[in-house]
């Protein structure tokens, strides 16, 4: 059995070099020096488990570094999570506050430490942690300024995970009975939304291009469950630009606590006893990390297009109203070309047909639903009429 699960770890980790070589091919072809991925929000972001190892999530992707390097783009990996009290609106405190990657780390060593207000921890020694949470790290970003940072070299990746935290302390800090289940939810979801929204606006005001890969929330045995939370999350991501649903992993629930041939030494009445934990194990961790990366890998240059699509049209919607409004009354054929230009200019970054048609499609449902609030001058029959003669041009190339 233990060479079965070790195989199976094997395999999954040699489909995560392979994804992450692919990712940094597409990566090269834009220009892209340096890949910056940043971790937010709860437990899972944090990489935590009640009874197997701790491990921040995105080191727990152990190829990715090498892989980069070798293709001349430097990786930063970013840590802006915690195993506990991680609600969605402490997570949008962190953003508007700017909290240093520093001191994120100071509370996750509290976190794991011996307080009485801690978490439990299996096999986290002061060396590890002085390996995932230094506190004497050359680079010490706060988190708004890392995640709003643009260069033209620069791929700026949040990789979000929440919308447990709310719903979870209203069921284990005695709230209400009106604060459990779907109250912590849509708490949550309002939350995470606030911080979507300060991205977006920094992208359209201040010409970043950060993308953010929302994470949906364990799949516990495969039973789709969470999908309560999941369909909300998925919804969520469609009304931003910048936004790309990841699906989640399908998780066991119960797990064998660490045994003293695996990982670190524990005493002999821990070993072998399965126990309840609604994080993921070391296997399940690598899956996830997988999904992430396919999803960077898969949105990314679709995604970056929408981001330009949404800022130059929003840029053009508010020269019409503030500057030109003439436009809007008089210059209709003149109007769509603008659009149309816009669109092409966008297209012609995407390759392959595929990628194409699906931008298409998520430019039009974007604009369209958004038009009464930041493209109404534009014209909503204007962008409809563009977006088809674009997909007639694009259905005529193949």
């Amino acid at each position: 059995m233990i060479y079965l699960k070790n195989n199976k770890i094997k395999n999954i980790e040699e489909r995560q070099k392979k994804l992450n070589e692919n990712l940094a091919k597409q990566l090269k072809k834009y220009d892209i020096k340096k890949l910056r991925l940043t971790s937010m929000g709860n437990s899972i972001a944090s990489g935590y488990s009640m009874v197997r190892s701790v491990k921040p999530l995105l080191l727990r992707n152990e190829s990715i570094k090498k892989i980069m390097e070798e293709n001349n783009i430097n990786l930063e990996r970013y840590n802006f999570a915690r195993a506990q009290n991680n609600n969605d609106e402490h997570i949008f405190e962190w953003l508007e506050t700017n909290i240093k990657e520093s001191e994120v780390f100071k509370i996750n060593r509290f976190d794991y430490s011996k307080f009485p207000t801690s978490t439990w921890t299996y096999g986290l020694n002061d060396r590890l942690k002085d390996e995932y949470y230094p506190l004497n790290k050359i680079k010490d970003m706060g988190l708004k300024d890392a995640v709003t940072e643009s260069k033209d070299d620069l791929a700026n990746i949040i990789v979000y995970n929440g919308c447990s935290g709310s719903f979870l302390d209203g069921i284990t800090r005695k709230g209400f009975l009106s604060q459990k289940i779907m109250y912590g939810i849509n708490r949550d979801l309002t939350s995470i939304e606030s911080s979507i929204k300060v991205i977006q606006t920094n992208n359209r005001l201040n010409n970043s291009n950060t993308q953010i890969y929302l994470c949906g929330v364990p799949n516990y045995l495969g039973l789709n469950v969470s999908e309560i939370i999941n369909h909300r999350l998925k919804k969520l991501a469609s009304k931003y630009a910048n936004v790309v649903y990841v699906e989640p992993v399908k998780a066991k629930l119960f797990y064998k606590k660490l045994k003293s041939d695996e990982y670190f030494d524990l005493p002999r009445y821990k070993r072998r006893i399965k126990s309840s934990d609604l994080h993921y194990d070391e296997k399940e961790y690598l899956k996830l990390n997988n999904n992430i990366i396919e999803s960077i890998y898969n949105n990314y240059s679709i995604t970056k297009a929408l981001i330009n699509l949404d800022r130059n049209m929003y840029k053009f919607n508010s020269k019409i109203e503030l500057k030109n409004s003439e436009l809007f009354k008089d210059q209709i054929d003149r109007k769509k070309e603008i659009i149309l230009d816009i669109i092409l200019k966008e297209l012609e970054s995407i390759d392959g047909y595929d990628s194409k048609k699906i931008f298409l499609n998520k430019a039009k449902k974007y604009l369209l639903t958004r038009t009464p609030y930041d493209f109404y001058v534009t014209g909503k029959k204007e962008i409809k009429n563009s977006i088809e003669k674009v997909k007639e041009l694009v259905k005529n190339l193949r």
